[in-house]
């Protein structure tokens, strides 16, 4: 009884020192520990908190102007994905601020005002938002490159979080040679680094919720267009629903079905026939601004380390699980994916090796991820041969993916298609090679 009345006094007088840095100066942390009992150690507030009482309360810090002040919001991490889910539909209908701070506490740490209004965008504004890191900005520096090249119209953000992510040496670079670009730091503009720590899949959701851009295109730096992506935010699908997701190759495993089917209230027999592929996305923030919270919160921090990327791949299916959970409609491009690469039988014309190609509804191109290379994380000398494109027949996923189908045969591109790969071809010799 009494360890149970010291936890909870000590996490408000905690809390309090944290908001008023006078009271903390008139009352050190350790007099605070020593007084209810607890021994210090080199552990950090928020870790002496976890030991002692509850390794599902997390205390996280928040930023007050340049420091940060340890603790302020109280979160409870979920193991239980089913009570997560319940509680993310619960606050889908209610919006209960209560359970707001405790799903997204992270909406709460920002320098500015702590006003979640600040992630919805400016009105009626569109924009794309790549992610990179050091690891990946050769890729970017190609990806900005080609959207020149087809003449693209929307502004862009580039999206990281800390210098450890992006080196300053490579957002100099990056400005120098886009200055139009604008380069944004979550972990200084939006986002608590300290707790979030977004360094890989994960910093996606959070870098459409916090984006300038109401209406959101968002895409992997090795993603290469073949139509000006503008043309997307008029898709039909998009427009139905403010939301336009493409398929992958695989389908979704028998044990993440079964996983999935118990985080649903209904539709539990409703769900994609494919696995999501998130290398691009669309999301209009003014009408699934929910459906993203709940995506982000899929691959908060330790949600994804101990539950969500044990059953799916990285951010790919919680985009649209997000959105199913707390019911809220969404589109995919109804075709199936593609084959573009070299044609490896110039008779029967019905194989192509290369990376998957995305067509729109009309069996149109738009766009390839796996940007020019054959398997870039085999070699980056090594260019792919792009002779042409097949649609879905039977996938060999290997090192060299290939595609073949015994109904179609491979068809080759226009001459302004054929242009913009000559293009994307020599610029990556040129920025990566």
């Amino acid at each position: 009884m009494k360890k149970a009345m010291n936890k909870y006094c000590l996490v408000f007088l905690i809390s309090v020192c944290a908001i008023s840095p006078m009271i903390y100066r008139l009352v050190p942390l350790k007099h605070l520990l020593n007084y209810f009992g607890i021994k210090q150690s080199q552990t950090s507030t928020s870790e002496l908190i976890e030991s002692e009482f509850d390794e599902n309360i997390s205390v996280l810090p928040i930023m007050l102007g340049n420091s940060t002040m340890k603790p302020a919001v109280i979160e409870k991490s979920y193991d239980n994905f089913v009570e997560l889910a319940a509680d993310l539909r619960t606050y889908a209908s209610t919006g209960d601020d209560i359970l707001k701070q405790k799903l997204f506490p992270w909406l709460f740490n920002v320098r500015k005002a702590n006003n979640s209004n600040l992630y919805t965008g400016e009105s009626k504004s569109k924009g794309i938002v790549i992610c990179t890191g050091s690891k990946h900005f050769s890729l970017a520096l190609v990806a900005l490159k080609a959207l020149q090249l087809i003449e693209n119209e929307l502004p862009i953000e580039v999206v990281y979080s800390t210098p450890n992510d992006l080196s300053l040496d490579k957002q100099n670079s990056l400005k120098n040679l886009f200055p139009e670009v604008r380069l944004v730091d979550l972990s200084s503009t939006a986002f608590n680094d300290s707790y979030l720590e977004l360094r890989g899949w994960e910093i996606k959701p959070f870098a459409v919720l916090a984006s300038r851009f109401e209406q959101v295109l968002l895409m992997d730096a090795d993603v290469l267009f073949l139509e000006k992506p503008l043309t997307l935010f008029e898709n039909k699908y998009y427009t139905q629903t403010g939301s336009l997701f493409f398929y992958d190759r695989p389908g979704l495993p028998s044990n993440t079905v079964g996983w999935i089917q118990k985080l649903l209230s209904k539709n539990r027999q409703n769900l994609p026939r494919r696995t999501q592929e998130s290398g691009v996305v669309l999301i209009d923030k003014s009408r699934v601004y929910l459906g993203l919270l709940s995506t982000c919160k899929l691959n908060d921090h330790l949600e994804r380390e101990r539950v969500t990327y044990k059953y799916l791949y990285g951010d790919k299916d919680t985009w649209w699980l997000g959105f199913h959970i707390i019911n809220l409609p969404y589109s995919f491009i109804p075709t199936l994916t593609a084959s573009i690469g070299q044609i490896m039988n110039k008779v029967a014309t019905n194989e192509v090796c290369g990376h998957i190609l995305h067509l729109d509804e009309d069996y149109r191109p738009v766009w390839w991820n796996g940007g020019t290379f054959r398997n870039r994380y085999v070699s980056k000398t090594d260019l792919l041969k792009i002779e042409g494109w097949l649609e879905e027949g039977q996938w060999h996923l290997q090192t060299y993916s290939c595609l073949t189908n015994n109904i179609n045969k491979a068809k080759k591109f226009n001459t302004h298609q054929q242009q913009l790969i000559a293009s994307y071809i020599q610029i990556t010799k040129e920025l990566v090679n």
